[in-house]
């Protein structure tokens, strides 16, 4: 059976390295699009379910689809990637000396025997981020890690240095919340058979 990750992420990847099984990544250009009107839990679910649905809808054989989405938070606000340089300033200065949400929304699409499902589900942690100075901000942003991050960057990258302490599950602050998908994988009654 065909197990496809719908995510262009590098960090995906790597952390889909961890299940020792074998996939295929598939990503289509996605527009993420955000209901105010949702709590952030469920618009973050929303990005993730539209990312893999795409990709889902395009295959008809039995398949595994595993798709993501990861938002950072504070205030209620969510933040994003970076459209420039500029913007992953302000994040980073907003973000700093504070303590935000980062959460990952997971959905597996599963057709087994003709049989489709559906799997969705979220993890959230809570990351402090050191005081930093205005320059290191901008030696931060200069690095050019900052772009294409939500909340512009990543706790993997050389940003790491920077953060003071994280609550909850390291894996779903880069991007794909492991032990979960690990769990709907075996509920799913094929992991065996995908390695």
């Amino acid at each position: 059976m065909r197990i496809i990750l719908a995510s262009a992420s590098q960090r995906r990847r790597e952390l889909m390295e961890k299940l020792n099984i074998k996939y295929e990544v598939l990503a289509y250009d996605h527009e993420e699009i955000f209901d105010s009107n949702k709590t952030i839990y469920d618009q973050c679910m929303d990005v993730s379910y539209q990312k893999g649905k795409v990709v889902f809808n395009d295959i008809i054989d039995d398949v595994i689809v595993i798709s993501c989405d990861t938002i950072v938070a504070l205030d209620g606000i969510i933040y994003g990637k970076p459209k420039d340089n500029e913007d992953a300033f302000n994040m980073i200065k907003k973000l700093q000396g504070r303590t935000h949400e980062v959460i990952t929304a997971l959905t597996v699409f599963s057709r087994v025997n003709g049989i489709s499902n559906v799997e969705q589900t979220y993890e959230k942690a809570l990351v402090t981020v050191d005081t930093m100075s205005d320059k290191e901000i901008r030696e931060w942003v200069d690095t050019g890690e900052a772009l294409g991050k939500a909340g512009s960057y990543g706790i993997q990258d050389s940003f790491g240095k920077f953060v003071l302490k994280i609550e909850g599950d390291y894996y779903s602050i880069v991007g794909l919340p492991l032990n979960k998908l690990y769990n709907i994988l075996k509920k799913i009654e094929v992991y065996d058979e995908l390695r």
